[in-house]
């Protein structure tokens, strides 16, 4: 479990900030695969029209362990988003990036990913990427995050359709993490 969980997190540390260029560098990191209380760790009901979130529960369909998170929407958008508190990160937080897989069930999607300071609901960063649904889940990134002067802040993925097909999106494994 352990080896598994550190494989995962160390394909997340290349893919999302590369390879530190002097050995002093450090990273701290959170993360989340909807595995421990997702109920608790992740706020629902950000959404209009027919836009709606839950959890699959030990479905099968993660892609790490045994739960996911998804959002759905036909004509409607929907996000689900969880807070995490920097105070156990560097005081230096310029140099911090975050991410989320996806995958879309019954074709293609933009899928959103932003990064909000709850202070004035601020939005520090979005980014949306088109994910192909035959490829599984993928990694959506927001790298070049600066987090200085934040004490929280929300991850949310966000997914919008204007009138069809209806598509779920499938979301697992969330990270935030900085390199100090």
């Amino acid at each position: 479990m352990f080896k598994k969980l550190f494989a995962v997190l160390s394909v997340f540390s290349i893919a999302l900030l590369g390879f530190a260029g002097t050995a002093q560098a450090g990273i701290v990191q959170w993360s989340d695969g909807y595995e421990s209380n997702p109920h608790g760790v992740w706020e629902r009901g950000i959404q209009g029209g027919d836009g709606h979130s839950w959890f699959d529960i030990g479905m099968g369909v993660a892609r790490t362990g045994n739960n996911n998170g998804w959002l759905f929407a036909d004509n409607g958008w929907s996000a689900m988003r969880t807070p995490k508190s920097l105070g156990s990160f560097p005081s230096n937080r310029s140099n911090c990036a975050a991410a989320i897989h996806a995958d879309p069930v019954g074709g293609g999607a933009n899928i959103g990913l932003e990064i909000w300071d709850p202070n004035g609901w601020r939005k520090i960063s979005h980014t949306v990427k088109w994910i192909d649904d035959r490829a599984g889940y993928q990694l959506i990134t927001l790298p070049n995050l600066n987090l200085n002067g934040v004490g929280t802040v929300y991850l949310q993925p966000i997914y919008g359709n204007n009138g069809g097909p209806a598509k779920y999106i499938r979301l697992d494994d969330a990270i935030i993490q900085c390199v100090y």
